[in-house]
C-alpha cells in the first residue's frame, strides 16, 4: 500500500474509532505529534479540553488557565512538576490537546497531519 492509501485508511480509522484510539492502536504510546494553534486557540480556556476534574483542578492550582499556557508548560517540560498530575493525567492532557487541534483541521490539513505523523513515527507504526 502506498503512502496515500495509508493516509486514506488512517482518516477512515479516525472517523470510525476516534483519533485517540486510532493513534494508540497504530503507533502505540510513544509518538511525536505536531499541530499548529492559532493565537485565538491559544487564548482558549482549558475548560474547552473537557479534562477530568482532577487534571483541570491541578492545572488551575498551578495557574494554567489557557491552552497556550498549557502548551508552553508541556514544551518546557515543567508540567510534570505540577502537584497531582501523574502519568495518567499527563497522558489525558496530551491526548485532549491533540484531539482539540485535530478537530479544527480541514480535510486537506488532516491529510497533511497524517503525512507528517507517518514521516515522524514510521518506526513506531504497527503492521496492519
Amino acid at each position: 500500500m502506498d503512502k496515500n492509501g495509508i493516509i486514506d485508511n488512517l482518516i477512515l480509522g479516525e472517523e470510525r474509532y476516534g483519533l485517540a484510539a486510532l493513534l494508540g492502536y497504530v503507533f502505540g504510546d510513544n509518538i511525536s505529534v505536531r499541530l499548529c494553534y492559532s493565537l485565538r486557540d491559544c487564548g482558549s480556556s482549558i475548560d474547552e479540553l473537557n479534562l477530568s476534574v482532577r487534571s483541570q483542578n491541578a492545572l488551575r492550582r498551578a495557574g494554567v488557565m489557557t491552552l497556550g499556557e498549557l502548551i508552553d508548560r508541556l514544551n518546557e517540560g515543567d508540567i510534570k512538576s505540577i502537584r497531582s498530575l501523574g502519568r495518567k493525567s499527563l497522558s489525558e492532557i496530551q491526548t485532549k490537546i491533540v484531539v482539540y487541534g485535530y478537530d479544527k483541521l480541514t480535510h486537506q490539513e488532516r491529510r497533511g497531519f497524517f503525512s507528517n505523523l507517518l514521516e515522524e513515527n514510521i518506526e513506531n507504526m504497527r503492521k496492519w
